[in-house]
């Protein structure tokens, strides 16, 4: 098996005996454990040749399986592995790179970065979970816990670590509390749709018309629109303050339903409004990477944009912008958020004070509770969990039933009446089976006492016991 010890204060003499001292006799380590395939080398001091052949050893087998650890690896701070091994490598979207970036800098490396890699387990996680719990809520908590272990998970890959601390049986991640998905009455969706300006009226008919996110609303097309279907195939996305187009959520687009009333509001708005042709980057999630200026350039012509001062028609919404100045407000007007808090903020010099408005807005109360609203008129017709997670852009329908059942307002209710039917004899037909009728002419479905016992003991109704329940 490859890999030596090699003694660095002595050699061998002509009569074969280690007895020669070197010229590096006395200075360092004496054993050098070396010669192993991907393992670097490692010393031992005098005295300590017994350590050096069990490392050698171990290192050997473990070499041999493909897990070999060597823990010099894991003495980085998870700072400095962060920074200039874990972030410049990550495959996160552009589109989502400032938000993972935001919570890793912002929420770990702060409390626990300066610990070395292999010294951070149970404790130090708890240690930390403790701290940060006190600075972000728990929506926050659970996503950078997520990301917290997938940076020790690359470490473990890397076979810095020996194991991802976070794999504890005995830890257990943080959960956000229990929330069904709101929707609103067709009088709070018309309020807030009113109180909006007019050219921004149809994102509300979009989103809870066809089940749009905010992003495909901002950036739908007229072209999108084919008969009684609407493709879902980009969204307005934003990387480092930058405009780009970009697929739906999760890769996937999708065909989203259009009503005749839909197609009609579209058609009126665009008369109105006159849709633009925007030139923006693709960024393409499977290239993050790939600088800004090297994206390839897609021209739509989107049906909502901004306005200019002089009335004409102009670029992508930033939908934070829209947010701030646009759906909090119309929220406000419709009651159902208090008005603003508006404080002036002290200028630079030589330039004027400028208003900071503070809103007080539910976070169920974003422009996402329309595609919920949606969700809750289809699902109350009838419509199917499986057809309704296809137009949301769903993979698995099971997450949409577990999001949406709520929603389903004869849950339940058709198996209590069916069994209630069964239990009172209304599903009995001709021939009187299961059971036969009573003395007060109704149908016996339930065996009674003097069916079951005679003499003391079970009368054989035709079904031996097997013992089963």
């Amino acid at each position: 098996m490859a890999g030596y010890i090699e003694d660095r204060w002595y050699k061998k003499g002509p009569d074969g005996k280690r007895n020669i001292a070197t010229e590096r006799h006395g200075q360092g380590k004496r054993y050098k454990v070396t010669g192993i395939p991907g393992v670097r080398s490692r010393s031992f001091p005098d005295k300590q040749l017994a350590a050096a052949k069990d490392w050698l050893a171990k290192a050997q087998a473990d070499s041999a399986r493909g897990d070999f650890y060597d823990p010099r690896d894991g003495s980085v701070t998870l700072d400095e592995y962060v920074r200039n091994h874990w972030w410049p490598h990550t495959r996160y979207p552009p589109s989502t790179q400032a938000s993972v970036r935001s919570k890793v800098f912002n929420h770990i490396l702060p409390h626990v970065g300066s610990l070395p890699l292999n010294r951070i387990g149970y404790e130090e996680i708890r240690a930390w979970q403790t701290r940060a719990e006190r600075h972000i809520d728990v929506g926050t908590l659970v996503v950078t816990w997520a990301h917290f272990s997938t940076i020790l998970q690359a470490a473990f890959k890397a076979k810095r670590i020996p194991v991802n601390p976070f794999r504890d049986d005995d830890l257990r991640a943080p959960r956000l509390p229990k929330s069904k998905a709101l929707a609103w009455e067709q009088q709070t969706v018309r309020a807030v749709r009113l109180a909006l300006p007019d050219r921004y009226r149809i994102l509300v008919d979009l989103a809870v018309g066809a089940g749009l996110r905010q992003g495909e609303a901002l950036g739908f097309s007229p072209d999108d629109v084919d008969g009684e279907d609407i493709t879902v195939v980009r969204q307005i996305v934003k990387v480092n303050g930058k405009f780009g187009f970009g697929p739906p959520k999760g890769n996937k687009e999708r065909v989203a339903p259009c009503a005749p009333e839909l197609a009609e509001a579209i058609k009126e708005y665009a008369n109105r409004f006159p849709s633009v042709e925007v030139t923006l980057p693709w960024v393409d999630p499977a290239r993050p990477s790939l600088a800004w200026e090297d994206r390839p350039k897609r021209t739509v012509r989107l049906l909502t944009t901004t306005q200019f001062t002089n009335g004409l028609n102009g670029g992508a919404i930033n939908k934070d912008t829209f947010n701030d100045k646009h759906w909090k407000p119309a929220l406000a007007d419709a009651g159902l958020i208090p008005p603003a808090e508006v404080t002036l903020v002290d200028p630079k010099k030589g330039k004027s004070p400028w208003r900071r408005e503070t809103w007080q807005m539910p976070r169920e109360f974003g422009f996402h509770v329309l595609r919920h609203t949606f969700a809750s008129v289809v699902l109350a017709e009838g419509e199917t969990i499986t057809q309704l997670a296809a137009w949301l852009g769903h993979t698995d329908p099971a997450f949409t039933l577990r999001t949406y059942v709520h929603f389903m307002p004869k849950s339940g209710s058709r198996g209590r009446e069916a069994i209630g039917r069964f239990m009172s004899g209304e599903l009995v037909e001709a021939g009187e089976s299961p059971g036969e009728r009573n003395e007060s002419g109704s149908p016996q479905i339930l065996p009674s006492e003097h069916d079951l016992e005679i003499g003391g003991r079970p009368r054989d109704t035709g079904d031996r016991q097997s013992g089963e329940q």
